[in-house]
């Protein structure tokens, strides 16, 4: 029998070394991403509008969810006077409207907020929304807040697919952002959580890619949104230890303290929040014993207890080695040290337990992203 005569090589006497998987330069499957990006935003659009037709009878008004009670209810009665909001104080939203009819006007729009410095903290969704609909209020502002959120959605799924692939994981891992419980929650009741998510994990996945200035412009967006999304950048800069990462996290930083400090001397100082932060754990033994054991927001407490078990799951799986080791860590550090209202209520569970959720699903799904990360660098 006669030999297969071996392999041309490179130097033609030993096969060359294969290159290592460099997560900077690696082929992105886009349309694989794009498709399962399609998947989960659809299944979202699905359930929302479903949701709306059976608690808010198909009016669109029912995305900002107002109350009859509402510190937004002035302005919701002169924009809408057909329609008759529940009984109560409302959600989030309203306010959100409030500063996207306004925003220019801090002390008018001010009347219409309950604690304005913290609603104000939080511009991104209202500004560009009020950017596409800049007119005044109306359905179509309505639509502008629900368009923006849709968009940070969309961003936050496609990020979430090219960070999952460039550390060797599957597309599908897109179409998990759009279903999480927290994502419904931003979009059905126009809140910027899902927005502040998707832009920050736009930047980790610019900064991976060595498009430092996008990550940043991305990065200091993600504060606006919601100031929070600060931890993710911190945790990230803590695994990747360079100066450049350490400029990811100042300058969003420095950025959204310096439009708190500006807040800070046109606005009087909020009197009626409550306090959102406190000792670890004293937030989850309350939510224990004051609403979960009576039987009551138990969607919030799968939420919150789902993403610890899930984030320390992923954590003693993965570890600190993996990219996004830290910035999981960190988030986990958040949701313990929460109080009991944004850690108890289906509303606010459903959307401080999201990232420590969609983190710990992408450190899951990419089993090889630290050693990857590693083989790639000089």
């Amino acid at each position: 029998m006669t030999d297969l005569a071996p392999a041309p090589t490179v130097d033609g006497d030993h096969a060359a070394p294969a290159r290592p998987h460099d997560p900077a330069t690696c082929a992105i499957p886009w349309q694989e991403i794009g498709r399962w990006t399609a998947i989960g935003v659809l299944l979202l659009l699905a359930w929302v509008m479903v949701d709306v037709a059976r608690y808010g009878g198909s009016n669109p008004v029912s995305l900002i969810q107002p109350g009859s009670e509402g510190p937004s209810a002035e302005v919701v009665a002169r924009d809408f006077p057909e329609v008759e909001p529940p009984a109560g104080s409302g959600l989030d939203g309203q306010q959100y409207y409030a500063i996207a009819r306004d925003p220019l006007h801090l002390d008018r729009t001010a009347d219409q907020l309950d604690n304005p410095r913290y609603r104000f903290q939080r511009p991104l969704l209202p500004w560009v929304a009020w950017a596409v609909q800049p007119t005044g209020g109306g359905l179509g502002l309505v639509w502008a807040l629900f368009a923006v959120g849709l968009v940070g959605i969309v961003v936050g799924s496609i990020a979430s697919g090219v960070l999952s692939t460039i550390w060797r994981g599957p597309p599908w891992v897109a179409a998990v952002f759009p279903l999480l419980p927290g994502a419904w929650w931003s979009l059905r009741v126009t809140v910027s959580d899902a927005l502040a998510l998707g832009l920050v994990l736009a930047a980790i996945a610019l900064s991976a890619r060595n498009r430092h200035a996008a990550a940043i412009a991305v990065g200091v967006l993600a504060v606006l949104a919601k100031e929070p999304a600060i931890l993710l950048l911190l945790g990230w800069a803590l695994h990747r230890r360079t100066r450049r990462d350490a400029v990811l996290v100042a300058v969003p930083a420095a950025v959204v303290v310096a439009w708190m400090g500006w807040l800070a001397v046109q606005l009087p100082p909020d009197t009626e929040r409550a306090n959102d932060i406190g000792a670890p754990f004293v937030g989850l033994v309350q939510a224990f014993t004051d609403v979960w054991s009576q039987g009551h927001e138990l969607v919030g407490m799968a939420c919150t207890l789902g993403g610890l078990a899930l984030g320390g799951l992923a954590l003693w799986r993965r570890g600190l080695r993996h990219p996004l080791g830290w910035a999981l860590a960190v988030q986990l550090g958040f949701l313990l040290i929460m109080g009991v209202n944004p850690t108890s209520v289906n509303f606010g569970a459903t959307r401080m337990a999201m990232p420590a959720m969609m983190v710990a699903v992408l450190a899951l799904a990419t089993p090889d992203a630290g050693r990857s990360a590693d083989a790639a660098r000089p």
